[in-house]
């Protein structure tokens, strides 16, 4: 992550340190958050934070705590209370012996709007000793943007948040931010079920905030009602790759899609539509985007799948690696837990640096971390392995193209030929060009394995140079040279054909 983008989720944040006072700085360990929305409660349990805190736990119960709410004052009904109660218990009772050290509750905006909601918090108090922390609608806006800023670092524009009571718009640039009371429950009810008249509603209060319009950039999309517009559309359109964070649609192509599902000329009896409720929401998550999407000076749409429950994360816990970068924090987390350790990957990325003068540095080296996590595995599907692990991993702060361009680079690194099939998977998604440049540190990250196979920091007694002419020669201790390795050979072999191509 750069510098500044650091230094903004740190900003954001701080101020939010801690969610309640009784609430201690979380160090180690697991923690757990639960986040009570207007649609649905979900639990998360993170791995221990002072490491790379992996999601190992994700459960959902639709409740819609929000249904009926409108702009005015509502109450939410006892028996939407009393399945809240239960799905809280139950997520208590998992996050105990899912053995996290902490749990941290936080209620967004059908509790703090509803007449009944502090007495709904007070009673779980009572019931389950459980503090529900009822943000304000500015922590929300400020946590949810910590959580996408940190996963996607080069966003610019507006971080938007859509729930079931409440839409939350954060400018990047300006550091303005703003809570609707609009989410997708709000505005079936304000637009008398009507989806095409709730896009009009919500893009004429947008527009009247007046800053949201000048906002250059993306509309980075984040919470589950977003998420499933992008799996709507991948499905829709056979994309390659079934990674939700960070997919893209243009301006135009966020525009017509939105227009599609408002018109009903998309069906939705795919994806997670199976249940009625999602079916119904839909529309409205449509005409959301789709007002946001008319904004003037906004390009596309970035869906992420960090927000406001890691804001919540970022924001309680003492130094998280994943704040300085997260992709980089999850190779060197991947590299120490299952390949040989960072310290000798980052050896492998400086050595061969000067060979790839044009390649992304945190690409290349996220490659040579992730390049050792499969060694375990049979030989004959190593690569493959390799591939398929990279891809579908559960990191962040990499867009698809740097996705793709890793899972082929490590795949390169155990296997020197190409595979068609595997191509194929991710046809559309690299150009010719990038395809050449993760074959090539495959094969100069295979040649340094063949030097310093126990990574033991060996490389430094090798020197390998290009000549004007494109040869590869290779220099090194001449008790070494005296061996005359043929498996040595054949990997400088693969690093000069590799580069002689194109």
């Amino acid at each position: 992550m750069c510098k500044w983008r650091k230094v903004v989720a740190m900003e954001l944040a701080m101020p939010l340190r801690f969610l309640h006072p009784e609430t201690p700085p979380h160090h180690s360990g697991r923690l757990a958050v639960i986040d009570i929305g207007s649609s649905s409660i979900r639990l998360v349990v993170y791995e221990d934070v002072a490491n790379y805190p992996y999601m190992i736990l994700n459960q959902k119960v639709w409740v819609a705590l929000g249904e009926g709410k409108g702009e005015g004052a509502f109450t939410i009904d006892a028996d939407r209370i009393d399945r809240a109660s239960a799905a809280i218990e139950w997520f208590l009772w998992v996050a105990k012996e899912a053995r996290a050290k902490a749990v941290l509750a936080i209620a967004t905006s059908a509790v703090r709007e509803a007449v009944n909601g502090h007495d709904f918090a007070e009673a779980l108090r009572r019931r389950t000793g459980l503090h529900v922390h009822i943000i304000d609608g500015e922590a929300e806006a400020r946590l949810a943007a910590v959580g996408a800023c940190v996963s996607i670092p080069d966003a610019t524009g507006l971080v938007v948040d859509l729930g079931g009571g409440s839409l939350e718009i954060y400018d990047t640039t300006s550091k303005l931010f703003e809570s609707l009371p609009l989410g997708v429950l709000s505005l079936k009810v304000l637009s008398g079920d009507d989806p095409l008249k709730a896009a009009d509603i919500l893009y004429k209060r947008i527009h009247d905030l007046g800053w949201p319009e000048k906002a250059k950039g993306s509309i980075v999309a984040i919470g589950s009602g977003m998420r499933a517009i992008a799996r709507l559309h991948m499905d829709h359109v056979g994309y390659p790759l079934k990674i939700l964070h960070d997919y893209k649609l243009g301006k135009k192509q966020g525009l017509t899609f939105c227009d599609d599902i408002l018109h009903n000329n998309i069906s939705l009896k795919s994806e997670d539509m199976r249940k009625k409720q999602y079916r119904e929401v839909m529309p409205y998550r449509a005409a959301a985007l789709h007002a946001l999407l008319r904004l003037k000076e906004a390009t596309c749409v970035r869906f992420a799948t960090f927000g406001l429950r890691e804001g919540v994360l970022f924001s309680q816990v003492g130094d998280c690696p994943i704040i300085a970068d997260p992709l980089l924090a999850f190779a060197a987390d991947w590299a120490d837990r299952e390949g040989l350790g960072a310290d000798a990957a980052l050896r492998q990325a400086s050595w061969v640096r000067p060979f790839m003068p044009d390649a992304n540095p945190r690409w290349l080296q996220s490659a040579c971390l992730m390049g050792q996590v499969v060694w375990r595995e049979q030989h004959a599907y190593r690569a493959r392995t390799a591939f398929d692990r990279v891809l579908g991993g559960a990191y962040v702060a990499a867009d698809h193209h740097t996705r793709a361009m890793l899972a082929l680079a490590v795949y390169h690194i155990h296997e020197n030929k190409p595979s068609e099939s595997l191509l194929a998977e991710i046809k559309g998604v690299l150009t010719e060009e990038q395809i050449l440049q993760a074959r090539r540190l495959g094969a100069l990250v295979a040649l340094t394995m063949a030097l310093d196979p126990g990574g033991k920091g060996l490389l430094n007694q090798f020197e390998l140079a290009r000549d004007d002419k494109g040869h590869f020669t290779l220099k090194g201790p001449s008790s070494f040279m005296a061996m005359k390795s043929e498996e040595v050979e054949k990997r400088l072999n693969e690093v000069q054909d590799v580069f002689n191509l194109g």
